[in-house]
């Protein structure tokens, strides 16, 4: 159990290094409007993957038994998913353009909240993406209380690094290592999804 606890979380960081929306937009807030806009943005951020995540545990609590034909459809929607989103990564061949100069230190943290927590709230992949992590852990019969454990684990994880990475952008060495790396953890997490996704295939069909 821990070790595909340990290969969840795996993927689950690996996605955050990988750019998407949440990554471009707290890029933008921070380098936009400052640090402590883009801070309440991470908060916002954070609150909506553990919202989805929560909606995700609940979906998951009231399915039928894990041999029924809803969870086999479930874990395959999940595997198609993640091996199209890590098809996706790998082929990327995107740069990033950071600005050059330094962080403005204005803005409001509440409207970065909310600003973040919309954002992400929008976004039908966040659900999408958590159902799949939980279809992974719950199909491992995990109890309870260890999901629970799971999803702050990721909450406080998405947090910490965004809150991380709105003060690597404050410093011009980063920012250019950041530019630089991009494509790489986008292989990175492109091979970890797909060899997730195609888990959850073959589960589904056996």
């Amino acid at each position: 159990m821990l070790a595909l606890f340990l290969l969840v979380a795996t993927t689950h960081f690996a996605a955050l290094l990988s750019p998407g929306p949440d990554f471009f937009l707290l890029i933008r807030t921070a380098l936009g409007e400052g640090r402590r806009q883009a801070d309440g943005c991470a908060g916002g951020i954070a609150l909506a993957n553990l919202l989805s995540m929560a909606l995700v545990l609940i979906a998951l609590g009231v399915l039928p038994t894990r041999g029924g034909m809803c969870w086999q459809v479930l874990q395959a929607l999940g595997g198609v998913y993640f091996v199209y989103s890590g098809v996706q990564a790998l082929l990327a061949r995107r740069d990033l353009h950071l600005a050059a100069g330094e962080q403005r230190h204005e803005g409001s943290w509440w409207r970065g909240l909310l600003q973040g927590l919309l954002a992400s709230s929008c976004n039908p992949k966040l659900p999408l993406f958590y159902a799949g992590l939980f279809g992974v852990l719950h199909e491992a019969a995990m109890p309870i209380w260890a999901l629970a454990l799971a999803m702050l684990w990721m909450t406080l994880v998405v947090w910490g690094w965004d809150l991380t990475l709105v003060r690597l952008l404050g410093h011009r060495r980063w920012r250019s290592k950041l530019q630089r790396q991009v494509r790489w953890l986008d292989r990175g997490c492109g091979v970890l999804l797909v060899a997730l996704g195609c888990g959850l295939l073959l589960g589904s069909v056996t």
